[in-house]
């Protein structure tokens, strides 16, 4: 249950209205996450931003910043987010076996490629220390350019800043 009301479409603060239309527009819904945020208006716009950056501007691939995503989700325990991101998952291509090991079974899991699973514990340490070690960065830096490991970064930064807002706030699912 929400720890705070929802700031439904049309009781949105000042200012967050532009972002509820897009997120209607593009999705057909206004998610509850953003809904938590929706009370203040550049706490809404800054959120709305981020989301854009991770969904229509990355150059990574789909499978990857998923993988990263949830990997970060699996391990904050976000069911919010995990509703919403396993499905994307297996569109990027991700099948059930894959997504159970993003963890620790995924560092060295057949199952996905060396570079897949450099993501996966860079994703794994980043959320669990706030910083990944110095292997894992070399790692990352053996399989992708430095745009690829700042997108990747920023898909992790954005999943674990996402769900903190989400779980404080007793985020549910849609519908």
């Amino acid at each position: 249950m929400a720890k705070i009301p929802y700031a439904e479409e049309g009781h949105e603060a000042q200012g967050a209205g532009a972002v509820y239309t897009q997120f209607k527009e593009g999705l057909g819904v206004v998610p509850n996450v953003m809904k938590l945020v929706g009370h203040s208006g550049p706490a809404t716009q800054a959120m709305g931003s981020v989301l854009d950056a991770y969904f229509n501007q990355l150059s990574i691939d789909a499978k990857l910043r998923e993988i990263a995503y949830l990997t970060v989700a699996r391990y904050n325990g976000c069911a919010y987010c995990q509703g919403h991101h396993v499905p994307a998952g297996k569109q990027a291509g991700l099948t059930d076996g894959q997504i159970e090991q993003l963890g620790e079974a995924g560092f060295t899991s057949s199952d996905f490629t060396e570079a897949e699973q450099a993501v996966i514990r860079f994703a794994y340490e980043s959320s669990r220390d706030v910083a990944a070690s110095d292997q894992t960065i070399e790692a990352l830096k053996r399989h992708y350019d430095n745009k690829a490991i700042a997108e990747i970064t920023y898909v992790v930064a954005t999943g674990n800043f996402i769900q903190r807002i989400g779980k404080n706030l007793g985020v549910e699912l849609e519908g």
